[in-house]
């Protein structure tokens, strides 16, 4: 991530006040006690005549990457802590998403658990981070969805939806502008009576078959992955995506075959 790169060096002009701008400086203070970090970080702000350098530029891309990367960890972290604690099963939630689905290198993951730690302790409430996410991506569909369901995987990680953490999804659904459809589809994916591949796709088992077809276009659309880069999603969610665009289309072969499309 070119951002998290340029932050380190000294680009911290690009940061907006707010609970984002907040959460990304106090993540970076914790970043440099690591002496040799520190060091590195520095050498960069000086030039050979001891003066700070020119704070490098950020493009538009590179601002909404670090807006979407600090938003989703830090709402990741107020998700995981909104019943009072947060678990060994979230933990591992958000790992898993770290290391699969972003492929985080040491520095930005590094970067990500001190955005998650500070968020979700610090002052700013949920509603905060949610409004500033969905001011920069109101006309971002793919991004907002995939934060959403990131959350509510981190909401169900134990198996329940606590009514705090319901309490915050309905939150998100709000200022995400979230379709009411998606918020069933997942809340559907927690019972054991339902059936996985129609779920994926938002349906029931009495769905048409022109509706599992209208389905499945919408759902190939949404998850595409050459569509998810050209909305300026940052790479290391393509695999993300790329993930999700499997799902569907296997839960597509899977109910064609079973009803003989």
């Amino acid at each position: 991530m070119s951002w998290i790169g340029k932050i380190l060096g000294g680009g911290m002009g690009m940061l907006m006040g707010g609970p984002i701008g907040a959460v990304i400086g106090g993540a970076i203070g914790h970043l440099f006690v690591d002496s040799q970090v520190e060091a590195v970080a520095d050498s960069q702000r000086q030039s050979g005549t001891g003066r700070p350098v020119r704070e490098p530029r950020f493009t538009n891309q590179e601002q909404k990457q670090a807006v979407f990367f600090a938003s989703t960890f830090a709402m990741l972290g107020k998700m995981a802590k909104a019943d009072g604690k947060v678990t060994q099963a979230e933990i591992k939630i958000v790992e898993g998403f770290m290391r699969d689905h972003l492929r985080l290198d040491k520095q930005a993951r590094m970067f990500a658990i001190n955005i998650f730690n500070r968020a979700k302790d610090d002052a700013y409430p949920y509603s905060q981070y949610a409004s500033e996410f969905a001011r920069h991506f109101q006309n971002d569909q793919n991004m907002r969805m995939v934060l959403f369901e990131m959350l509510f995987q981190v909401a169900a990680a134990d198996g329940t939806v606590h009514h705090a953490e319901e309490h915050l999804l309905e939150e998100t659904v709000r200022y995400l502008n979230i379709p009411h459809y998606l918020f069933e589809e997942l809340k559907a994916r927690l019972a054991p009576s339902a059936d996985p591949a129609y779920t994926v796709l938002g349906l029931t088992p009495d769905a048409t078959d022109a509706e599992v077809k209208k389905a499945y276009r919408s759902k190939v659309m949404e998850f595409h992955p050459d569509k998810i880069v050209s909305k300026g999603l940052p790479e290391e969610f393509l695999k993300f995506a790329e993930e999700k665009f499997k799902q569907v289309n296997e839960a597509y072969e899977t109910i064609k075959k079973s009803r003989g499309l």
